[in-house]
């Protein structure tokens, strides 16, 4: 029974099976149906697609530009005419391929015409040439220039046209063949759909014969099935299954691990075709053969005219950025112009030809990060000393800058110049006006390619640039430094020609750009260079000079057998020479007077580059008041944060600059407020010295590069290591007092003055096992745990025993520091010893702790005094006996539950004070909300709450 019953449910499954497969096809059918609907629908709204073919799309193009011109002719606006048309030849270069395929389209021979035609008969009319604007007029002479040298190439074309201008287009005859040609083939693509249905219904019927064919097998009984049957049954669908599942493992194999072996993809090369090679190689030296010829056939060796050398030097200015063109045979060329004009020309051509000159050295460089070579660079910076020598001797000439239009010009009239013989008398006369030069506003005006101030300042940025890419650890950067004072000297003469002209704002750029080559020089090491420079420019290098006449003073008897006969006439001088408004020796007035013109006449980031340049002056020479009160006047360090990256650099050097200035003047706690907040962070990044490690940087290579290019250039750096010794011996002398406080209780909590120190020293102090200093930093930790405990002579060895201290700028200036280091250490080993130790004495003597401390009397006598004053040290004097007698005074209890009170709360407002604001606002809400506190279990869960929430918030900060 149960067989029965279950041998009836399978059948039964089987048919619900075969159901759901019919009604899965038929739901299949009703959604494919369904966005065939949808897609008719939308295809019926949004009518027809039309597609073009590239040539249709290239043609169009070029008509929709034809009717723009069209457009221009009937107004007359011969600016629009000439924009339009040189889009349209654009458009024609593009679609080149379809050209020579297709052949050039009639309706742009027909514009050429037209167009030809219509500047023939507006060159005609005199009077209408008259009432046209500046900018249309020159339009006008530009497109007959252009025009008729493009019409050339087309000659065959226009003269075909202007024979039959009636005849059809081509593009009309192909449109209608090809209407007729898709006519035919949709005819043909319908006799070819019936035989393809005819096709697939003759191969329906043959599928459904074979199916017929197939041999079926013969239906069993279930009752008459023995096992056997089972497991023949069983055999068949396991092997029908694998025969399913081609290709997958069997067995042990199934669950065994494969090796996967993955194999690269290899780029095909692309094969480059040999004579396409040999053409391009053909080209390129065709094209340098033809430069070379044009430059060789200007003949500037002849003998020339004013107008011809103009037309000559206008031909080589032509050919500069052009392909093939040679930059060495243009510079060669530019030079002999030059050259020429000097000789026979005069002033104003020279500086023509030298401006275009200077203008074409600047082009060598690539790309913005590589800087001009040494050579060329010393070429360029004599030329504009050349410029400037010519506009110093001559007083009433200026420059004046060509612009856009007048170069333009210029090119017309070059151009009009080389028409051919066979042209109208009139046309002649139209043109003869047009090759003029543009009217000069002023007489004495020099008009030339580029500005002065602007080739100054990229002689200066190349500079800037060698030097940063140059090894400085090389006898390369040491020579390429004196170059500085040649540049300098040239700005002088470059703003002394603005101050002459009466343009202030570039003569205080200028003065700003001398500023900043002098300010971080100490003035031993700039006379140095002084001394130096002029020597070299009157004998050459020092070391040629014989050994024997060094040193020598001028021999009063000469005497071969006593003295060499090289020191007879002694030791070679140069006397240093410098610009009108500097002061020999004197570079501090120098720098104050140039400052001073630029707070008078330069702009607002000129005047804050110019006044950071001038503390770090005054703080490089000691004048750190002078300094402090010129920051503080100008309010810039409320702004600094805003300015340009490059004047935050400056405005870090210049603090840093300052706190070393306090530090060697003894001013310890000035220093460390200057030098805390850059030292305590990435001081190279700060101070442009050298960028943070790529591996922990998040800087893209944009922003690297750009970072790159503002680094400052070695010579000027200011030395890591001084800094870091001088900004840790400052933090040593104000914290280890104040952590002594805290330890021997005298004087309660204390705020850690230097935040940073501490941590190294906490890190320092954890160390397992302490080796000897090895570093600044080590030094000075030493020192400092040796400075805790009283131990000033350990402590000064430690500090003093650098080698860094060698390196602070001015003749004796190291010792002198090392004396004031010294005295400072005893002076706060004193104050460490009484706040460490005053609680386990009665009285102290006097002479005792100068004895201990190796102070002088006076010096301990002031420090005690001090001390009592700011209720440091709880004690009186007696003078007799010269004896400190301390008091104890022990805080009742009350007294000092209250001051740990109050410093607990101090702690906690110093690290957030939002947060104990945050609380009681809290606070004061959940009282207003609340209204009365209703029964006691509630005021205690609240309370509750609010003391969990005040000591969670203890806990965390």
């Amino acid at each position: 029974m149960a067989s029965s019953r279950f041998w009836a449910g399978s059948d039964d499954d089987s048919s619900e099976d075969a159901s759901d497969a019919s009604s899965v096809e038929e739901e299949k059918v009703k959604t494919a149906n369904r966005w065939a609907t949808v897609s008719d629908s939308e295809s019926s709204d949004e009518g027809e697609r039309v597609v073009k073919s590239a040539k249709d799309r290239a043609w169009d193009g070029m008509k929709a530009v034809i009717a723009k011109i069209g457009n221009s002719k009937k107004i007359g606006d011969w600016n629009g005419i000439q924009t339009e048309f040189e889009n349209l030849n654009k458009m024609v270069d593009k679609a080149k391929m379809h050209i020579m395929k297709e052949g050039l389209p009639r309706f742009y021979v027909r514009t050429l015409a037209e167009l030809e035609d219509f500047l023939f008969e507006a060159l005609k009319d005199k009077e209408a040439q008259k009432k046209m604007s500046a900018s249309n007029g020159r339009s006008l002479n530009r497109m007959k220039l252009t025009l008729r040298k493009h019409n050339k190439t087309y000659e065959s074309q226009i003269a075909a046209y202007k024979a039959d201008p009636d005849a059809p287009d081509a593009e009309d005859d192909a449109a209608s063949s090809d209407d007729s040609s898709s006519d035919d083939d949709s005819s043909d693509d319908d006799s070819s759909d019936d035989d393809d249905s005819d096709d697939d219904s003759d191969a329906s019927e043959s599928e459904k014969e074979k199916k017929a064919e197939k041999p079926k097998k013969e239906a069993k009984n279930l009752e008459d099935m023995d096992s056997d049957d089972w497991a023949s049954s069983e055999s068949e669908s396991s092997e029908s299954e694998s025969e399913e599942e081609t290709g997958a493992l069997k067995g042990r194999a199934k669950w065994l691990k494969t090796t996967v072996v993955t194999t690269k993809r290899v780029k095909k090369e692309k094969k480059v075709d040999p004579k396409k090679k040999e053409k391009k190689v053909e080209d390129a030296a065709s094209l340098a053969s033809k430069a070379k010829s044009s430059l060789a056939a200007l003949k500037l060796d002849e003998p020339m005219s004013g107008e011809t050398f103009d037309k000559k030097l206008l031909e080589v200015v032509a050919s500069r950025g052009r392909k093939g063109t040679d930059a060495r045979e243009l510079l060669a060329a530019l030079e002999a112009l030059a050259g020429k004009a000097k000789r026979s020309f005069g002033y104003a051509r020279e500086l023509g030809a030298l401006m275009h000159l200077i203008a074409a050295q600047f082009d060598a460089n690539r790309t913005i990060d590589d800087y001009m070579d040494v050579a060329t660079w010393r070429s360029c910076h004599g030329q504009l000393g050349r410029v400037v020598a010519v506009l110093s001797a001559h007083p009433g000439v200026s420059l004046g800058s060509i612009d856009d239009d007048d170069f333009a010009d210029m090119h017309v009239a070059h151009a009009l110049a080389k028409k051919k013989k066979g042209e109208d008398e009139d046309e002649e006369e139209d043109e003869k006006p047009e090759a003029a030069a543009a009217p000069n506003d002023d007489p004495d005006a020099v008009k030339v390619v580029g500005n002065l101030l602007t080739f100054l300042a990229r002689l200066e940025d190349e500079y800037v640039k060698s030097l940063q890419r140059i090894n400085p650890h090389t006898h390369e950067y040491v020579s390429r430094l004196r170059d500085e004072a040649p540049l300098t000297d040239l700005a002088a003469g470059v703003q002394a020609y603005y101050v002459r002209v009466g343009d202030d704002k570039a003569a205080a750029t200028v003065a700003l750009l001398r500023v900043e080559h002098m300010y971080y020089k100490h003035e031993s090491i700039a006379s140095a260079v002084r001394d130096a420079q002029a020597y070299r420019a009157k004998w050459g290098n020092r070391g040629d000079a014989h050994a024997a006449s060094r040193h020598a003073a001028v021999a009063t008897e000469r005497d071969a057998s006593k003295s060499h006969p090289g020191a007879w006439l002694g030791a070679a001088t140069a006397a240093a020479t410098a610009p009108d408004d500097e002061v020999v020796g004197d570079a501090s007035a120098s720098v104050r007077k140039l400052c001073e013109y630029v707070y008078a006449h330069g702009d607002d980031r000129c005047r804050t580059r110019a006044l950071l340049c001038h503390v770090a002056h005054h703080a490089l020479h000691g004048r750190f008041y002078v300094a402090r009160d010129l920051l503080l006047m100008s309010h810039l360090q409320d702004t600094a944060y805003m300015s340009d990256v490059e004047t935050q650099i400056l405005y870090n050097r210049s603090m840093v600059m300052l706190g070393l200035c306090a530090f060697r003047n003894g001013l310890i706690h000035d220093a460390h407020a200057c030098l805390a907040e850059i030292c305590s962070s990435r001081v190279k990044e700060l101070l442009a010295q050298g960028m943070q490690s790529a591996r922990f940087s998040d800087k893209n290579p944009e922003q690297e590069k750009a970072e790159r290019r503002r680094q400052t250039p070695y010579h000027m750096h200011i030395n890591l290591d001084l800094l870091e010794c001088c900004h840790l011996t400052a933090a040593m002398l104000l914290e280890v007092p104040n952590m002594s406080v805290e330890a021997g209780g005298a004087g309660g909590h204390k705020r850690p003055i230097s935040r940073h120190f501490r941590k190294h020293l906490d890190i320092f102090n954890r160390q397992v096992f302490t080796g000897p200093p090895e570093n600044t930093r080590d030094h000075v930790l030493c020192a400092a745990k040796a400075l805790g405990v009283g131990d000033w002579k350990t402590c000064a060895d430690l500090v003093l025993r650098l080698d860094v201290w060698a390196l602070v700028p001015g003749a004796g200036e190291g010792d002198r520091v090392k004396a004031m280091i010294e005295d400072k250490i005893k002076a706060e080993a004193l104050r460490t010893y009484l706040f460490a130790y005053s609680s386990a004495y009665d009285a102290l003597s006097l002479p005792q702790l100068c004895d201990m401390f190796q102070l002088p009397k006076n010096v301990a006598h002031g420090l005690v005094s001090k001390m009592m004053i700011n209720r440091e040290l709880k004690g009186a004097w007696d003078q007799p006996t010269e004896t400190i007698v301390l008091h104890r005074l022990e805080p009742s209890p009350l007294q000092a539950l209250a001051l740990h009170y109050a410093d607990k709360a101090a702690a906690l407002v110093e690290a957030r004070p939002a947060a104990a604001y945050g609380d009681a606002q809290r606070r004061r809400g959940d009282r207003r909300d609340g209204g009365n506190r209703g029964s006691n279990a509630n005021y205690k869960a609240r309370h509750g709450d609010n003391q969990d929430r005040r000591t969670a918030s203890q806990r965390r900060w």
